[in-house]
């Protein structure tokens, strides 16, 4: 091996072993941010709304698609396990947020479906969840920052979002 190649594959294995400090930093601010950000959100929302964010997460989704989801299929869209997700659609369920559907013609799956209760939660808990997004979330950045933050996000859900299905428990 030649002595360049030595020095760049060195130079790779520091790289990788001691990043950048600025990168350091990015994520540092990044993780403690969205873990501040998540809590701060979830305890409004549970508060002025009644739900957790992991559920309004759930309705979202629902509300997307009014014939309802299959279980499975909705467990990967929000990242759960199939065993967590169950125990929250069970709890949703007796909060009458949902309820579960067996199709005609495919008995085998079970459709997860938004009732007229989860709907007017979904109505309520919005109006409460973007206000608490603009006041803690868009309203410290600017229109620039907001596009940049975007390209960044997109990047990082592209790479990381395929390595993580259903990890997330209830």
């Amino acid at each position: 091996m030649s002595k360049q190649l030595q020095r760049e594959l060195s130079h790779g294995e520091q790289s990788l072993s001691r990043p950048a400090p600025e990168r350091l930093r990015a994520w540092r601010l990044y993780f403690e941010s969205a873990l501040a950000l998540v809590d701060v959100l979830d305890a409004e929302l549970e508060r002025d709304a009644g739900i957790p964010l992991r559920w309004y997460d759930v309705l979202v989704h629902l509300e997307e698609t009014p014939d309802g989801v299959r279980m499975n299929e909705l467990a990967e869209r929000i990242l759960y396990s199939k065993s967590g997700f169950t125990r929250v659609v069970d709890r949703m369920e007796e909060a009458g947020l949902v309820r579960r559907v067996r199709p005609e013609n495919d008995r085998r799956s079970i459709l997860v479906v938004l009732t007229d209760h989860g709907r007017e939660t979904m109505e309520q808990a919005r109006r409460h969840h973007r206000h608490a997004i603009e006041h803690h979330f868009s309203h410290h950045l600017s229109d620039t920052d907001i596009k940049a933050l975007t390209r960044a996000l997109e990047k990082l859900s592209t790479h990381a979002r395929p390595l993580r299905p259903g990890r997330i428990r209830s």
